[in-house]
């Protein structure tokens, strides 16, 4: 059924963060029936972005690197990605599910939305230069 001259089959085009690529793709999970599509960026597939905090900023200098993704994401799906956008060798990957927090603004309360982080360490000798990014 058509609602306001729309079908179905029309795709919705949104834009994403230049930093990340153009225009974003959907991802669906198959495995899941009435599965939610999600857009992604293009090029970076199950990373959000980078995690940027004080002590991400410090992890650097021992090689490792702190990501934002998606709350359903596996390591082994992290290992492809970076290593395939990146184009290094991964050695390890840490996840951090961070749960969300309430938060109350006046008399009105609410939740600030959790996140999921993936630490992941790189082989000696490679690096993510912020040029790639």
């Amino acid at each position: 059924m058509a609602l306001f001259g729309k079908s179905k089959k029309q795709e919705k085009k949104t834009e994403t963060p230049k930093e990340f690529g153009d225009v974003g793709t959907e991802k669906t999970d198959e495995l899941s029936a009435g599965a939610i599509s999600t857009v992604l960026p293009g090029e970076y597939g199950v990373l959000r972005g980078f995690y940027v905090s004080e002590k991400a900023s410090g992890l650097v200098s021992f090689n490792q690197y702190v990501f934002k993704v998606f709350k359903d994401t596996t390591k082994n799906e992290i290992r492809k990605q970076v290593e395939k956008s990146f184009s290094v060798k991964v050695k390890g990957i840490k996840i951090v599910n961070l749960p969300r927090k309430s938060r109350t603004v006046g008399r009105h309360k609410g939740f600030k939305q959790g996140v999921k982080k993936a630490i992941v360490v790189l082989e000696k000798g490679y690096s993510i230069d912020s040029a790639k990014a």
